[in-house]
């Protein structure tokens, strides 16, 4: 960006554009016509900018981002009234005749062109950082609408790139989703923002016991209702008082249709994360429209469904592998002989699952998971009808010198050449690096190399070959194995995903979530460079982590004990939480 008279060499060289016209309004004052809109009004542009620029109700403290230069009365305004402004305007022709006009004199500065190019230029980026208000010029919307929409995307994501924000995940109180809640809410931790974890899990337990004692049917979904309801007020009351920019809610979560609306009342942008098969869970058709956007796990024939569902915005994210969790771990003596195998496969027994191990069992062959309940497995079954945490799962791949994977179907009588929702497995297990061998699912080969990562079989003669192949040939297991796990660290992981949601999500609400105002958060190295590292805030900051945020709690939990020798700006804290402190007190016994 660049003040607007540093454009004159362009002006002169570039033709006017025949569209683009200068007219005289009835009070004797110019203003611009682009085609059949006017830029300004015919009778009283000045006033008419006044008013505009008066009905925006701007904040004088914060910078603004003009979309829509027109003859540059509104601009002309914001610059008398003391704004720190700036322009972004599509049409050279437009800028050209504002230069001759109001802002002959101002320099004011301004971005021409395509938004993808000005959004490159790191003078709009510096400029963005400053969290601009954005004002949309509507004659200038009218004639470009597709700029004004692009302009103000770029904007919020350019904004908002990079910042500490608030995010709250809403986990399920059961099913494969569960543990993604934990696994995206420590990714976004990683990447610098102070997240919550809303986690519903604990109401499982009742859930299951309400639907076991009460054997009337109707009487027990009243029962199953009256909990989900429950459950999603007090979701709703977790969410809303830690009162964050975002809120994403997992598929399954126990929350009601009114539950993104109510968010939405104050500010908060929602997304929905639905890591089901659309095909298999048709609810989605009654949740998609609700939320601001929706991510799920399969591209294509989903995004048409979703679209014609009234779902406003949609993106393909894929699930992924948390690298703290799914790890190479070793085994112990003691639990070596319960998990070495040639052949594993942990997960439950779908129907395609069965009928193809069956034809597996002169293997040394260990399956975990529930509903294996085929006698041909039943040697092959460990542990029985017993669920598996994902420490488990490590113990089985580091067991495994195989680990099968087959995507679920309960219609297929082994590989479901149709299937194309990924499951996570597959990147975990890579980045535990395991070998595995598995079932080419539409996608996984944007996702894996085949040749070199993660090779893959059709049906069961072809997969018999591989494991035959494989288990004679252990160096080429362990290269392959050691080549997905670094793709899949490289590319696969849950942070990842947590900031490809955030591109998403800022590209069309980083706008909205700049008026509601993005309450600064700052990592202690960040306070320290702002403070200053001389001074006695900076000195006991840097005896801290720097990577942690500058909060009230993450302060308090490093406060040592008064008989220590304090740095100045310790002890200033220390006396501030005994102040809090006593106040929470006399709050609470007010109270009561």
């Amino acid at each position: 960006m660049k003040p607007l008279r540093g454009y004159q060499a362009l002006f002169d060289a570039a033709p006017i554009h025949p569209q683009v016209q200068r007219i005289t309004g009835r009070g004797g004052q110019i203003t611009l016509q682009a085609g059949e809109v006017l830029l300004h009004s015919k009778y009283d542009p000045v006033r008419e900018a006044e008013r505009f620029v008066q009905d925006a109700a701007l904040d004088k403290d914060r910078p603004v981002l003009v979309v829509g230069l027109g003859y540059g009365y509104h601009v002309a305004v914001l610059r008398e009234l003391g704004f720190d402004v700036a322009v972004l305007e599509p049409n050279t022709t437009v800028a050209r005749f504002a230069l001759d006009g109001p802002l002959k004199d101002s320099d004011v500065d301004i971005a021409l062109g395509a938004i993808d190019e000005i959004a490159a230029d790191p003078d709009f980026q510096a400029f963005a950082q400053k969290q601009p208000q954005i004002l949309i010029h509507p004659p200038t919307a009218r004639v470009d609408p597709d700029f004004a929409t692009a302009a103000q995307g770029a904007v919020g994501k350019a904004a908002l790139s990079g910042k500490h924000l608030r995010i709250a995940v809403v986990g399920p109180m059961y099913g494969g989703s569960l543990p993604i809640a934990a696994y995206l809410c420590d990714a976004f931790n990683r990447l610098g923002h102070r997240t919550i974890l809303v986690d519903n899990s604990a109401g499982w337990e009742l859930y299951e016991s309400m639907m076991r004692s009460v054997v009337n049917r109707h009487a027990s979904n009243q029962l199953g209702n009256l909990q989900s309801n429950v459950l999603s007020e007090w979701t709703y009351a977790r969410v809303a008082e830690f009162n964050p920019e975002i809120c994403i809610v997992m598929a399954q979560a126990p929350v009601s249709a009114s539950f993104p609306e109510r968010l939405r009342k104050k500010g908060i942008v929602t997304a929905f994360w639905y890591v089901e098969n659309w095909r298999h869970l048709p609810y989605w058709k009654e949740i998609a429209p609700l939320y601001d956007f929706f991510f799920h796990i399969q591209p294509g024939e989903f995004e048409a469904q979703l679209s014609a569902a009234g779902c406003r915005h949609h993106a393909f994210v894929q699930t992924a592998c948390d690298p703290a969790r799914h790890r190479p771990v070793e085994l112990s003596s003691k639990e070596a002989p319960d998990y070495a195998c040639d052949l594993s496969f942990a997960g439950a027994g779908y129907y395609n699952r069965v009928n193809l191990f069956k034809g597996l069992g002169d293997y040394k062959f260990k399956i975990w998971g529930v509903g294996w309940n085929d006698r041909l497995l039943d040697k092959h079954w460990m542990e029985g009808e017993k669920r598996f945490d994902s420490e488990v799962f490590m113990k089985i791949v580091a067991g495994s010198k195989i680990n099968l994977n087959l995507h679920s179907s309960t219609s297929h009588d082994g590989v479901d050449s149709g299937c194309d929702a990924v499951n996570p497995r597959v990147f975990e297990i890579a980045a535990a690096g395991g070998f595995q061998l598995c079932d080419p699912c539409i996608g996984l080969e944007k996702l894996f190399d085949f040749d070199t990562e993660l090779p893959v079989y059709h049906d069961l003669k072809s997969l018999r070959a591989q494991i035959d192949h494989y288990l004679a040939h252990p160096e080429e297991r362990k290269r392959i194995a050691a080549a997905a796990q670094q793709r899949a660290l490289r590319e696969h992981t849950y942070e990842c995903r947590a900031a490809e949601m955030l591109d998403h999500i800022l590209e069309h609400y980083g706008a909205a979530l700049l008026k509601r105002g993005i309450r600064a958060q700052y990592t202690l190295a960040e306070t320290i460079e702002r403070v200053g590292a001389d001074s006695d805030l900076g000195k006991w900051l840097s005896t801290l982590p720097g990577e942690l945020l500058f909060t009230h709690d993450t302060m308090r939990a490093f406060l040592r004990s008064a008989g220590e020798d304090l740095y100045p700006a310790e002890q200033i804290f220390k006396y501030m939480t005994e102040v809090r402190s006593f106040a929470e007190t006399l709050l609470a016994n007010r109270e009561t």
